[in-house]
């Protein structure tokens, strides 16, 4: 099975909005869309790509979506990092998942690291800008199935 550490932080290095409130100089928030120098993501994507999975693993414990249920409260919260490949953090994405409905009820910047330049490029190179990418769903996918969660 896949881990999932990649998916969420693609998103979350756009901006760093704690509780969901705060905005980052040259990052626009609409909805759950985050957007700085033309890179636009959609956290609520990317936390139902990561949902999504037949499998994915949530505080080291593997689940699919029935399990899921079965074992976790009705809105569970689920912070997933995005990280560069030499594992340095760009970001972290909240996600409050309605396990009794399997959907995505929340999803936001949790807090992190300072959003820069260089990782708005990092998405960007990554193909993760849905202005850019026909296939965004598909590299959210991807990403999603490289994504591991961290404790709540």
């Amino acid at each position: 099975m896949k881990t999932s550490a990649w998916l969420a932080f693609l998103v979350s290095g756009l901006l760093l909005a704690p509780g969901g409130c705060a905005q980052r100089q040259g990052v626009t928030v609409k909805g759950s869309e985050v957007s700085r120098n033309g890179c636009t993501v959609d956290l609520r994507r990317v936390c139902e790509a990561f949902f999504n999975q037949k499998e994915f693993v949530v505080n080291g414990t593997a689940y699919d979506t029935r399990s899921f249920e079965q074992n976790s409260r009705r809105h569970e919260d689920v912070v997933l990092p995005f990280n560069y490949p030499n594992g340095d953090p760009i970001a972290l994405v909240h996600c409050q998942y309605d396990a009794a409905d399997h959907k995505v009820a929340e999803a936001r910047l949790a807090e992190g690291p300072p959003i820069d330049d260089k990782a708005v490029e990092y998405i960007r190179s990554q193909g993760l800008c849905q202005e850019q990418s026909p296939d965004y769903d598909q590299k959210l996918n991807e990403a999603a199935s490289r994504s591991p969660t961290m404790p709540q």
